[in-house]
């Protein structure tokens, strides 16, 4: 294993409002998007960075930070606004003084434990940043059966949104398709891992080639051109100014802890702190925590969370 990518993607409403509002806003949208990777970076190192010692690796030991390079892209394969960043992780950690500054293999076990905890946190650093900057309020849009709803920009128009998911669409015909020949191969419909496993397979088959590069000049002016008919300058003034964030009430803080143990019980049988996290992150977008309070209160709700739950229910 020579290294690892990690992507950080926000909401396609959040590419959105970056691809059509005036230049100042897009970036500050970006300064955000770059603010939040760089905390879940910092955080990764923090609580996921280590390596093994000792025979067979039995001494688990921290490390002084992992080595990286940051790509930020604008857009899809399908040329829709879509910034992202991937985060090259290299597989090579160095130990600290007292281990003798060696350098080894990162324990990916931890890190791959700690993905789904670092989306969810970047999610709502995001979400915060963009609440200070802006006063941009999140709202639910409903999803697929059986998945949790995701969070957009209100004001941001859906017709927007689906015209600009032209590689989802995609992917959503190529894995009916497959799951169609599954059924009549196996006489059944595929279960949830084999379905995420031609999700997968419809990704890879529908990719097209990457597309000749543009500027990002020429990139807006073409996106520009597309939400024309929607009024982007109206979208932009109904996305921004309108939620500022809020203090939290103690009684509110208990109820978003009931809420975190009900998911967890609601969705799996043991959970690790991982898990636990990664619901306090979504459980701190909702209540629109101060960017500057989010630490304190995100530790808070897995404290609590930790000391309510049956005995045997949460471990690291």
């Amino acid at each position: 294993m020579a290294g690892y990518d990690l992507t950080f993607s926000p909401v396609k409403s959040v590419s959105a409002l970056w691809a059509i509002a005036p230049r100042e806003i897009a970036d500050e949208v970006v300064a955000a998007h770059d603010a939040a990777v760089a905390d879940v970076f910092g955080w990764l190192e923090r609580e996921a960075a280590y390596t093994r010692l000792g025979q067979g690796g039995l001494r688990q030991v921290p490390v002084t930070g992992l080595v990286a390079a940051t790509f930020t892209h604008r857009d899809s394969r399908s040329g829709d606004p879509d910034l992202h960043t991937h985060v090259a992780v290299s597989n090579k950690v160095q130990t600290l003084p007292q281990d003798g500054s060696r350098w080894l293999a990162l324990d990916g076990r931890v890190l791959y434990k700690a993905k789904v905890a670092a989306s969810e946190r970047y999610n709502t650093r995001l979400e915060a940043q963009l609440v200070d900057r802006f006063g941009v309020r999140f709202v639910d849009h409903a999803t697929e059966a059986g998945k949790r709803p995701v969070r957009e920009v209100d004001g941001i128009s859906p017709l927007l949104l689906g015209m600009w998911s032209k590689r989802r669409r995609q992917i959503t015909r190529g894995t009916a398709a497959l799951s169609v020949r599954f059924r009549a191969e196996h006489g059944r419909p595929p279960t949830t891992i084999e379905h995420a496993a031609l999700a997968q397979q419809a990704n890879l088959e529908t990719r097209d080639a990457k597309h000749e590069p543009r500027s990002e000049t020429e990139q807006r002016a073409t996106w520009r051109g597309e939400a024309t008919d929607l009024d982007p300058d109206a979208m932009v003034r109904a996305a921004i100014g309108k939620s500022p964030s809020a203090q939290i009430a103690p009684a509110r803080f208990r109820v978003a802890g009931q809420e975190i143990v009900a998911a967890l019980e609601a969705s799996r049988a043991t959970w690790q702190v991982w898990h636990v996290r990664a619901e306090a992150e979504r459980q701190a977008r909702t209540l629109v925590v101060p960017l500057a309070q989010l630490d304190e209160v995100v530790e808070g709700l897995v404290d609590h969370v930790l000391t309510l739950g049956p005995p045997g229910s949460a471990s690291s």
